[in-house]
């Protein structure tokens, strides 16, 4: 068996495609980080220009109206001078502790300001939120800002009380794990997952050019896929080693970060007035369970590529059906359709790993059993269904892997 190991070892490590697919992720990778990451422009940064004046403009308004018989203004100039009196003072100290290099000072009153803006701001008509949420025409631009104020608040909550240091570039998410972790709620899991279906996709049926070799080797057939398992899922590891490097390179240039920064966690049982809408975790955490829900589905992956090769022996169909399951969820996903259908239950509702641990689907759905755990229960009942239903189908003759 360990002698069919190194043979499957050396041929998937010297295999042109799956070479080639390592070549292109590594270049993808170094393309991001020396020309996406040092373009990268959060929606909320961290502007002295911008804070100042609208500091400035709010104060100028403020004196003008310094004096005047308020009575006989009209109700929305009343109501705009009552908001510019609390916010202005918050301004003013966030500008303050930034002349100062006071980075605590300055999350503890820029916390402050997200939890009071957002609630003058959601649902209303006299308030909008940063108009760059708005330039793509999202229907639910609103939404994603109320979400994204909330989370920013919660992210200066634990800088508050940091006994780490502090800068500007953990505030904009900009160091090297804070990074990992956006890309981690976007498209990262679904490029590495595709990557993981190509690498596994003609395991089995490449051994139909080289018969005489395989049928060389004295172990059943059951044994020789539970081989390509694992070297399908070593190989998968190794699409890692270029995000490393690619984090490295990050790191040296904006700062690694570390392993206490905050991740939030959307908590919808929570009352945003009252609470906010965001749990506590660290970025350690959150990397550990994302990292887990990934290699979760590396497995669903490459089992269901094995079954299909034994079923079917046909590299498109092995394709066509790995799709299908990667990218299922576009065929129900829709913004708060989870209110109305049980979305928990589907497997494919979990392939957006980062944002599943984050909770972040859970606000897109409006569901609030969209879980970690369930996810990985889910995922794992299938992996172990799909390779059993793999390893009996190919005890029966009509199956074999060689004929």
């Amino acid at each position: 068996m360990w002698s069919y190991f190194k043979f499957e070892f050396k041929q998937f490590f010297t295999n042109k495609k799956n070479v080639a697919i390592y070549f292109l992720l590594a270049f993808a990778t170094f393309f991001y980080v020396f020309k996406i990451a040092p373009a990268y422009n959060p929606i909320e940064q961290v502007e002295y220009e911008e804070i100042e004046a609208r500091y400035l403009t709010r104060q100028e308004f403020l004196d003008s109206m310094e004096g005047q018989n308020i009575y006989r203004l009209h109700p929305a100039i009343i109501f705009a001078i009552d908001i510019f009196k609390q916010i202005n003072p918050i301004d003013k100290a966030r500008l303050e502790a930034l002349d100062e290099g006071n980075l605590k000072k300055y999350a503890e009153v820029t916390r402050d300001w997200y939890y009071f803006t957002n609630a003058i701001t959601y649902k209303s008509d006299s308030f909008s939120y940063n108009s760059k949420y708005f330039i793509k025409k999202n229907d639910y631009a609103e939404d994603d800002a109320f979400y994204a104020y909330l989370e920013q608040a919660a992210r200066y909550d634990t800088y508050a009380n940091a006994k780490y240091e502090l800068s500007t570039e953990i505030f904009e998410q900009r160091t090297a794990l804070q990074t990992f972790e956006r890309l981690l709620k976007g498209l990262l899991p679904v490029i590495l997952i595709v990557c993981v279906l190509l690498l596994a996709i003609d395991i089995v049926t490449k051994d139909r050019r080289h018969p005489s070799i395989i049928k060389g080797f004295p172990i059943s057939d059951w044994k020789k896929l539970l081989v390509k398992m694992v070297v399908v899922l070593l190989g998968s590891l190794v699409l890692f080693v270029p995000l490393i490097a690619g984090l490295i390179i990050i790191g040296l240039q904006s700062g690694f970060g570390n392993f206490n920064l905050p991740s939030p966690m959307y908590a919808p049982h929570l009352d945003w007035r009252q609470e906010g809408k965001f749990e506590p975790m660290t970025l350690g955490m959150f990397l550990g369970q994302t990292l887990i829900l990934l290699l979760t589905w590396f497995m669903v992956i490459i089992n269901v590529v094995l079954l299909c090769s034994i079923l079917f022996r046909n590299e498109m169909m092995n394709f066509a059906i790995g799709l299908l399951l990667i990218f299922g969820e576009k065929f129900y996903f829709s913004r708060y359709v989870g209110y109305f259908w049980d979305i928990q239950i589907y497997p494919t509702s979990y392939i957006q790993v980062g944002q599943i641990v984050s909770k972040q689907r859970n606000f897109y759905y409006m569901n609030d059993f969209l879980d970690f755990n369930l996810g990985v229960q889910l995922l794992l009942v299938l992996a172990v269904v799909v390779m059993l239903f793999m390893l009996l189908t190919v005890m029966n003759r009509r199956y074999k892997l060689i004929k």
